[in-house]
């Protein structure tokens, strides 16, 4: 078995639990247990919020006298819930309804997107706290609501942000930087913008990200700007990009 499914059943706890934590051990993550009793089982990484996303939670069904998989990894495809809910109750739903299913559980596990953009600070906080020398720049407008600004409210706007890892790397890579930007489809949409750079070998490597509103003059001139600034101030770079209508 190479991951938890959801709908995945065991026929003890004893079974369910050793198969938990054979998976952990051959994945290479250290889990703790945040409930145990008769009816259910649930660990996650310890890791977690931290770079690590796993949890499970194994609850039991006592019409079949089984162990149940409710909760798994959050990257599991529609694909595979649409085969598991057909496989457990016998009728095969809808890509829609398993996705609204996935994005509440989701949401009960993670946070909701209103939540998720609050914790944008704390998160910076951290990261800038624990990793000396990242950068991580959060740029908010006004609420307005009419011909009023709402001086106590901000939302979103933009976010830039890299690692010293990235930055090192950089100084050892070739003066060429790849730069290009993804549409992102949550709830608020925005599109992720990426540099690349390239070693000797030809690897490729990340650099540093940005969340924008859109591919347009002014968040590339942010995205760019910050680039230059904070990774890429060297002399004689050549940037390659699809020259999209934004530039």
């Amino acid at each position: 078995m190479t991951e938890f499914q959801i709908g995945q059943s065991f026929q003890s706890k004893e079974e369910a639990v050793l198969s938990v934590k054979d998976y952990s051990i051959r994945r290479g993550v250290e889990y703790k247990v945040m409930e145990s009793n008769n009816l259910k089982y649930q660990g996650r990484c310890k890791e977690f919020g931290n770079g690590c996303t796993w949890l499970i939670r194994i609850v039991m069904r006592k019409r079949k006298s089984t162990w149940e998989v409710r909760r798994a990894d959050a990257s599991v495809s529609i694909k595979v819930l649409q085969e598991a809910t057909e496989a457990t109750y016998g009728f095969r739903s809808s890509y829609r309804k398993v996705w609204l299913a996935k994005q509440k559980e989701v949401s009960q596990i993670y946070g909701d997107w209103e939540e998720s953009y609050a914790d944008l600070p704390r998160w910076i906080l951290g990261v800038t706290c624990t990793m000396e020398g990242s950068v991580a720049l959060l740029k908010t407008s006004p609420v307005r609501v009419g011909d009023q600004v709402d001086e106590d409210r901000v939302y979103f706007h933009r976010m830039f942000w890299t690692f010293p890892p990235c930055i090192e790397a950089f100084r050892h890579c070739k003066l060429l930087v790849s730069i290009d930007g993804t549409h992102l489809y949550g709830k608020y949409g925005g599109t992720l913008l990426l540099a690349i750079a390239q070693d000797g070998n030809s690897n490729i490597l990340p650099v540093a990200f940005a969340l924008v509103e859109g591919e347009n003059a002014e968040s590339w001139s942010y995205f760019l700007s910050n680039l230059r600034r904070h990774v890429t101030p060297q002399q004689g770079i050549l940037v390659i990009s699809d020259r999209h209508n934004g530039w």
